[in-house]
């Protein structure tokens, strides 16, 4: 046995077989207990065996100093399991001095190297690098991260919810103070999501407000943190204050040359400082903008100091067409997006014939397929100028098109769980960041014990059919992540389709749910999609007897039913299948869709009550607004009077609440309306 190479400060692991040696090693910690972001929910997934091949890569962080301040120093430990017969040999890659005995190590021998930092104190500095231990022709390799902070970076209390963590400081980079202007608030939002991974890699997106905007409210209303979160990107965002509640784009420092590189850096060292992460340099980088925030936004690509992966502007091309034409065309991506109210119509017209003029293909549509498709896209929505950022979770299903790397806890997006209750076909999508990825398909007979049936790196498995189904990455380096939403897959006369897309502003604010496998147990068996896997052509509904459809509160934001699942509803319907559909809002944003294919007319917005027929909903989530329906059936009333669900023709019931929001009733409940259709 040769020993290992472990940080003071880290936890080790157990030993572990490499060849006909054993090295021990810490693999890269997460951030601290009391600081960093860690995943939510475990799901019962074990650690690693001991029989497993640790990762032979561990970090340092040396801490944190301030300009000026003593140049920051820490430590390694080397233990040997046995007798070494050669010197330790260490190799250093960056400004880094590593002391201490080389000797030839005994068996159960521990010593202590000191690493130093090399590069001076007088600039801010963000700086990986690496040290090399070779035992007996065996290395070890630590990565030394050092963090040279800017004099003035702010502090502030750290914040932490389902969706990370996030602080708001002052930066000496922020756009302002600056010049003459008369604006003075120099506050920057920084925000780290839940896992972000301790090594290499780690990006940042910077955000521009457009005009009359307080960084507060603008964060919030556009719910930027939780839709970063929600993108899956293993990235920091960020969000300075530009102009203060003033109809101006002017980005004040961050249009000078190398700014936004220095407010980026700036904002990893208070990351860094705080223990939130480990890994202190950036990688990819996105902008994106809304309104005015193109100027700064143009500036940042140009000359910002930094390169710049992913360009994103929201309704925001009122100019400098030629910087983002010029990007464009140099490889960038682009996405631009125009409302009929919000100005830019004619200048992204001109954008895009311009881009197709010089060659490029150039998309015009934002569903997820188009967006992976097209590297630039230039189109209209149907949505407002202020809401064009939130609606659909168009901020964070742009950033998860962007090309920025996946973050390796990160839920994947499950498309269907097809089953003819003996195997199951599990699809999920294939994330945009183009690498390669390892995938465990997790089943389950109870929602609580789970098993790995399949490991691929493809986007798809065929599995033994469970009742419950979901779907995590297996980092290699950092572990399992968090699982997909929980699938039916254990029966092929009923299709549950998972139209609840809504997180944002409703009562569900997690980023995902296991309802759809809860109507599979309750339907006796099921199958399961997204709602966009029937939209996109995944899943057909005509090889299914039923169709239960929920949709939870989503309404009008997140498009209750789009056109697409619409035209599939409708011929499904013609073709004589029987359907659930169940929603909050489904009268209230389902429109003349509801009525025409569905029979439900929508009454009013308020039952007023969680009593029907003896049932109690809005338990397992708040229920606020059920809607009161009319059609030429009712099936169930409202406790306070009026339609909770109506039918159509014996095989059709529409739920104007949602029915997974009920706990003990929701069996019994779910039976009785699959009794009503006919089954």
């Amino acid at each position: 046995m040769i020993g290992w190479l472990a940080l003071s400060a880290c936890k080790p692991v157990d030993s572990a077989a490499v060849g006909d040696s054993a090295v021990e090693s810490a693999p890269p910690e997460r951030a601290p207990t009391e600081t960093g972001p860690w995943p939510v929910d475990t799901g019962g997934a074990t650690d690693s065996e001991p029989d497993a091949e640790p990762s032979s890569t561990t970090h340092l962080p040396l801490p944190f100093v301030e300009v000026g301040g003593a140049a920051p120093v820490g430590s390694l430990e080397v233990r040997a399991g046995s007798a070494a017969t050669g010197p330790l040999e260490v190799s250093v890659d960056g400004p880094f001095v590593v002391d201490g005995s080389s000797a030839p190590l005994a068996a159960g021998d521990a010593r202590s190297l000191t690493v130093t930092w090399a590069g001076g104190t007088a600039t801010p500095q963000n700086v990986v690098g690496s040290v090399v231990v070779t035992v007996d022709g065996r290395a070890l390799v630590t990565t030394v991260a050092a963090v040279i902070g800017a004099a003035g970076l702010g502090s502030g209390a750290w914040e932490r919810d389902a969706w990370g963590h996030r602080v708001t400081v002052t930066l000496p980079s922020s756009p302002y103070p600056w010049g003459g202007a008369p604006y003075s608030d120099a506050s920057v939002l920084i925000a780290v999501p839940p896992g972000v991974a301790p090594r290499d890699g780690i990006g940042a997106v910077t955000h521009l407000h457009g005009h009359n905007a307080v960084l507060a409210e603008t964060v919030a209303g556009k719910h930027l943190v939780e839709q970063h979160a929600l993108s899956g990107r293993d990235a920091l965002l960020i969000v300075p204050q530009g102009p203060y509640d003033a109809a101006d784009s002017d980005f004040g420092r961050l249009e000078e040359p190398g700014a936004h590189a220095a407010l980026v850096r700036d904002a990893f060292a208070v990351a860094y400082r705080d223990g939130v992460v480990l890994w202190p340099v950036p990688g990819q980088q996105a902008v994106t903008a809304h309104s005015g925030g193109y100027r700064g936004t143009a500036a940042i690509v140009e000359a910002g100091g930094l390169p710049v992966d992913a360009v994103h502007l929201f309704d925001a091309l009122y100019a400098e067409q030629a910087t983002f034409e010029a990007y464009a065309v140099g490889g960038g991506v682009l996405r631009s997006v125009y409302t009929a109210s919000g100005g830019t119509t004619s200048e992204n017209v001109a954008l895009r014939d311009d881009l197709r003029a010089s060659g490029l293909t150039v998309g015009t549509t934002f569903d997820d397929p188009s967006l992976v498709g097209a590297r630039v896209t230039v189109g209209a929505s149907g949505g407002t100028h202020d809401g064009c950022v939130t609606e659909e979770r168009a901020f964070a299903r742009w950033l998860a098109a962007s090309g920025l790397r996946r973050g390796p806890w990160a839920p994947p997006e499950l498309l269907s769980v097809a089953s003819d209750g003996v195997t199951a076909r599990v699809v999920w999508r294939a994330d945009a960041d183009g690498r390669s990825h390892v995938w465990q398909v997790e089943g389950s007979t109870d929602g609580a014990s789970w098993e790995v049936l399949a490991e691929t790196s493809a986007s798809e498995a065929e599995i033994p059919a469970r009742a419950w189904v979901r779907v995590r990455e297996a980092d290699p380096v950092v572990g399992p992540g968090e699982p997909s939403d929980v699938y039916a897959g254990g029966g092929s006369r009923w299709l549950v389709v998972d139209g609840f897309d809504r997180v944002l502003d409703g009562s569900w604010a997690a980023g995902t749910h296991d309802f759809a496998a809860r109507y599979g147990v309750a339907l006796g068996g099921a199958s399961s999609a997204s709602n966009e896997a029937v939209a996109e052509g995944w899943v057909a509904l005509s090889d299914y007897d039923g169709v239960l459809w929920f949709l939870g509160d989503e309404s009008t934001g997140d498009v209750a039913f789009a056109a697409a699942e619409q035209a599939a509803l409708s011929e499904f319907v013609s073709g004589g299948g029987r359907v659930i559909a169940t929603g909050a809002e489904i009268g209230y944003a389902g429109g003349s869709f509801v009525t025409d294919t569905l029979g439900a007319r929508y009454v009013s917005d308020d039952a007023g009550t969680d009593r029907v027929e003896g049932y109690t909903f809005g338990v397992v989530y708040e229920e606020d607004w059920p809607d009161v329906l009319a059609g030429d059936s009712v099936v169930w009333s409202y406790a306070t009077g009026g339609a909770a669900a109506v039918g159509r023709d014996g095989r059709i019931v529409v739920v104007g609440f949602a029915l997974e929001t009920m706990d003990a009733d929701f069996e019994a409940a779910v039976a009785e309306l699959v009794g009503w259709v006919g089954y």
